[in-house]
């Protein structure tokens, strides 16, 4: 599965005209159908299924998030349900939003951050029935969703600030592009990649060195 980008600006795009017209051309040559693409941005929302084909790190290519760019998509995110806020609400909402935590499934902890055989477990991992829903910690920006090696299936989001949050072994993906709110449903708790059973493998990374989730959600005030 291809890696997806993080969506940064671009140049002003051409009259709407014209981008409508070049679209439903695109549209039907590709599909013979002008309906298709309409189809295909509904799809775009519903899960996912996620193979578990394993990858060498050395062949995915990861785009390297600004963090200015997503702490602007994330204030445009935290003020879109009602755009005439006024500008103090909005500044508090933007606030919550960018500094929010939940726990990003409601299973029970089973195996820390730490060494073990001889390796670094880099995150922690939080047991879940098969199938059940994996959220975002925080607001954040999706930079990678799909497979890499001993995750099976891997979903990677980076904070206003930088910091990223890893989610791996899930049996589907619900999100693959986008930001998103802390507490959205992204994905699907599954087995795939290196896991005995399925369960959610969760990383928190500063400057792309993983550090013990636990501690750092502690200082935020999301204990588990």
């Amino acid at each position: 599965m291809p890696a997806r980008r993080l969506a940064l600006p671009r140049a002003a795009a051409p009259p709407v005209a014209v981008a409508a017209v070049a679209g439903l051309l695109t549209a039907v040559i590709a599909t013979g159908h002008p309906a298709a693409a309409s189809v295909r941005s509904a799809a775009a929302t519903r899960p996912v299924a996620a193979t578990a084909v394993a990858v060498e790190p050395a062949s995915v290519v990861e785009p390297a998030a600004d963090p200015t760019e997503v702490a602007r998509a994330l204030g445009a995110l935290a003020t879109s349900d009602d755009p005439g806020t006024h500008r103090a609400s909005r500044a508090t909402q933007r606030t919550t939003l960018l500094n929010r935590w939940v726990r990003p499934n409601g299973g029970p902890l089973t195996s820390p951050y730490g060494y073990r055989w001889g390796r670094l477990h880099a995150g922690i991992d939080l047991a879940g029935p098969y199938g059940s829903p994996i959220l975002a910690a925080t607001a954040g920006c999706i930079t990678y969703a799909g497979p890499m090696s001993g995750y099976g299936e891997v979903t990677k989001i980076t904070d206003w600030d930088g910091t990223e949050t890893v989610y791996g072994h899930m049996s589907a993906f619900v999100r693959t592009s986008g930001c998103v709110k802390a507490g959205e449903e992204i994905a699907r708790v599954g087995s795939a990649g290196d896991a005995t059973g399925p369960h959610l493998h969760f990383e928190v990374r500063i400057a792309g060195v993983p550090v013990d989730p636990i501690p750092f959600l502690a200082k935020r005030g999301l204990f588990i």
